[in-house]
Parts: structure tokens; C-alpha cells; sequence
């Protein structure tokens, strides 16, 4: 009995004084996949069914058909990260269901994540989200990590017919597909309400990377809308930086496009109001410059390396299946005029996107990395990181969510050519 509590004291002792030891468990949130009615910042009710793209199917199929679930992790301090994982998108047949042909390898992946398994966990992904670093910036933070597997940026909320061009998947026959990305997030929202410490969080940090950098700015004002006007609120937004072409753009923002978003976007909130209408050359910095400035009192950060290759490689798809290559195979040698547009775009983008709104910073890195984050491209990237200006990526997310005027956020860029991969 003796050794008994002398093992506890000993536990409890090493908490108190060594607190780095003692890191929280994920709690896994399982969500049902029936339709819910919940009630929405417009003033209407809204019908979501949480699920991911192929939650419907029986099991003994070949393609992942796991109910949603998301995961949430206790912190020691009153604030809390939530965060949108990315993995691709689709938005026709090729994208899809072709694509899904493709293995994931060093070079090579389907253009989304159908599985809420697979890259969906956060204790393996680790980066921002490793509590047991004692350099992690918000590892006392409380963590809600939202898994992607809809293929819809998070903003879908719509089931979608496809046929696989190639007959490969199905044979070829209809399949349909869940975009409720959405749907998912809103039921995160709906227990998020729900918390007993939702009124007493000092601060709250919207996050995402690639496909889930879109899902965070775009359902920034829903987040916004239920926490206190005390709490503050910022925005740092991965791998997303927009830059698009127009047929994607009217495929997937008009009314009746493949995920619904004329159902779920927040068109009462600048920036969102008129993007049916933007071009792919404005659409970004229109979305950005009308959420900043009707968020004025909150900072946003985005962060991308220079020359991104899943960003680059998704404009190159675009451009492929625009022009009806749907072979996914030939959509990955990526031409060096895609790279240097995407890399001119994406600096005319941010730069003139902090120049209008002084709430607006960005971190340019060198090199093709795509999300800097998590661990699920370049292990430890988020804590290696310090090709822009000397300054370590996990201190500039440092400066965003304190207030140290001796270190203030600013912009950060790599030098040269930033590691460009076509250059000897």
C-alpha cells in the first residue's frame, strides 16, 4: 500500500513540476451519419448530413466508406486551435473517381482523400499539433482537429453523380459521391457550441493547410459568430493561396455546381457576397481583402512556399481535364511556365492582399513543400522552417497569436529565386 502511494505522489509530482511529461490524449468525436437540422447565421435552418465521400456505401466495396469523425484535445489554458485538415479536391469525373487509380507515392496521388483514416489523424501528423514539444507555440492550447475526406474545401454540401471516364471505377457506371465538407464542419460547430468554456476562451486560431486553408477563410465568420466579442480571434491559413482558372471557378462556385455552395457560403460577409462573379485573377485577393476588412480587429496569416508543387500541380490539372485530358497519369508532368505563373500569381496575390488590409502578413518560404504545419510532406517542416528573413516559421506563428511589440508580425520572403526547381 505504501508503494502504491508513493507511485502516485510521484505521478502527480512530475505533472506539477514537469508538465511537458503529461500530454492529453486525442479524444476521437464520432459523428452519426443521419440528417440534422441546425440553425445558421442568416437566420435560417439548414439541413446537414455529416459524412465523408462515400460514407453511403455498404461495406465490401473497394472504395473507404467510414462515417465522419473528428478529434479534440484538452489544453491547460483558455484557448483553442481549430483546425481544417486538408487532402485535394475534386470536382468532375477524372478528379473524382479516375484519379483514385493513382497510388500515393513520393510523386504521385489521387487529386483528394476520400478517408477520414488516412492522413486524418493528428496524433501521427503531429507539427502544430505536438503538445510535447516545449518550442510548439500552442502546446498548451486546446486542439479540434477536423479530418477532410469530402474533396469540397470544406464548403460542400451536396451529393454528386460522377461517371469515371476511363470505366475503371464501377465499371464505368454512376457513382455518387458526398461533398458535405460542410455538413462536417457545421457539426463540429453545433459541439463547439455546446462547451461549457466556449464563453470564457480568451483566443481562438482558425487554421487550415492546403484544401483546408479554404475550408478556414471561408467558414472564418461562423467560427467568429459564436465565441464572445472579447475573444480573439485570428486566422492562419497553409498551402491555400488561390490561385485558379476560370472554368474551375464557374464549375464550382455557380449555382447548382457539384458541391452546393450556394447553400453554404456565408454570402452575407464581404468577400463572399459577389464570388460567383470574381475572375480567376481577382477571385483570391477580392476574398480575402472583403474578409479582412469586415474582420478588422483580427489578424490573418498566410504562409506557402515559393514555388509549392501541390498548389502548382493543382493548377495544372485544371488546366489538363479543362481541356479534356483525364488520364490522371499525364496530369503530373508539370511545365515550367505552370510553375513560374503560379509563382508570379501567388506573390501578386499576397502582396497586393497585405498592401490593402495592414491585419494581412504572409511567410514565402524557399523551395516546393507543400504544408508547413503538419508533418504529412516534410517531417519537422513546421519547426525547421527559416528560409524567409532567418525567422523560424514556428516563432513568426509566435508573434501571430501574441501581442509583443518588440516582435511584431511582419512579412516574410525568401531570397532569390527561393529554391526554384528548374533551376540548375
Amino acid at each position: 500500500m505504501l508503494k502504491l502511494k508513493q507511485v502516485i505522489v510521484l505521478l502527480i509530482l512530475t505533472i506539477f513540476f514537469f508538465p511537458d511529461v503529461y500530454a492529453a490524449k486525442w479524444e476521437k468525436i464520432e459523428v452519426p451519419n443521419i440528417e440534422t437540422t441546425i440553425w445558421d447565421d442568416d437566420g435560417n435552418y439548414k439541413d446537414i448530413k455529416p459524412g465523408c465521400a462515400f460514407s453511403y456505401l455498404p461495406d465490401g466495396t473497394s472504395l473507404p466508406n467510414q462515417p465522419f469523425h473528428f478529434y479534440y484535445r484538452k489544453g491547460t489554458v483558455a484557448k483553442t486551435l481549430i483546425y481544417f485538415n486538408g487532402g485535394g479536391a475534386c470536382w468532375n469525373g477524372a478528379t473524382c473517381l479516375t484519379s483514385l487509380t493513382i497510388p500515393v507515392t513520393p510523386t504521385t496521388r489521387p487529386a483528394y482523400n476520400p478517408s477520414v483514416i488516412d492522413e486524418n489523424n493528428p496524433e501521427i501528423l503531429s507539427g502544430i499539433m505536438d503538445s510535447t514539444r516545449p518550442d510548439n507555440p500552442l502546446k498548451d492550447w486546446n486542439m479540434v482537429f477536423i479530418p477532410y475526406c469530402t474533396g469540397d474545401a470544406h464548403i460542400g454540401s451536396k451529393d454528386e453523380i460522377y461517371t469515371d471516364p476511363s470505366g475503371i471505377i464501377n465499371s464505368g457506371n454512376p457513382v455518387t459521391i458526398q461533398h458535405r465538407g460542410f455538413d462536417n464542419f457545421m457539426a463540429v460547430r453545433e459541439w463547439l457550441k455546446q462547451q461549457s468554456d466556449r464563453t470564457t476562451t480568451t483566443q481562438i486560431l482558425v487554421a487550415g493547410s492546403s484544401a483546408g486553408a479554404y475550408g478556414a477563410l471561408m467558414n472564418f465568420s461562423r467560427i467568429h459568430s459564436i465565441y464572445p466579442k472579447t475573444t480573439k480571434i485570428s486566422l492562419l491559413s497553409d498551402g491555400g493561396v488561390g490561385a485558379f482558372i476560370n472554368q474551375f471557378l464557374n464549375t464550382v462556385f455557380k449555382p447548382g455546381g457539384p458541391w452546393g455552395t450556394e447553400h453554404t457560403l456565408a454570402y452575407w460577409i464581404p468577400g463572399i457576397t459577389n464570388i460567383a462573379n470574381n475572375n480567376a485573377l481577382n477571385f483570391f485577393t477580392n476574398l480575402t481583402k472583403g474578409i479582412e476588412r469586415h474582420f478588422a480587429s483580427s489578424k490573418f496569416a498566410y504562409v506557402t512556399s515559393a514555388w509549392d508543387s501541390i498548389q502548382m500541380l493543382f493548377l495544372n490539372i485544371m488546366r489538363k481535364t479543362d481541356m479534356g485530358v483525364n488520364d490522371p497519369n499525364q496530369w503530373f508532368n508539370l511545365p515550367p511556365a505552370t510553375a513560374v505563373e503560379w509563382n508570379l500569381r501567388m506573390l501578386a496575390t499576397l502582396n497586393t492582399n497585405v498592401l490593402f488590409n495592414p491585419n494581412a502578413k504572409y511567410y514565402i518560404g524557399a523551395g516546393t513543400y507543400h504544408v508547413a504545419l503538419l508533418d504529412v510532406f516534410v517531417p519537422g517542416i513546421f519547426y525547421s522552417e527559416k528560409s524567409a528573413g532567418n525567422i523560424y516559421l514556428k516563432d513568426w506563428v509566435n508573434r501571430l497569436i501574441t501581442d509583443d511589440k518588440k516582435h511584431p508580425l511582419i512579412n516574410l520572403m525568401c531570397s532569390g529565386f527561393c529554391g526554384a526547381p528548374f533551376l540548375p
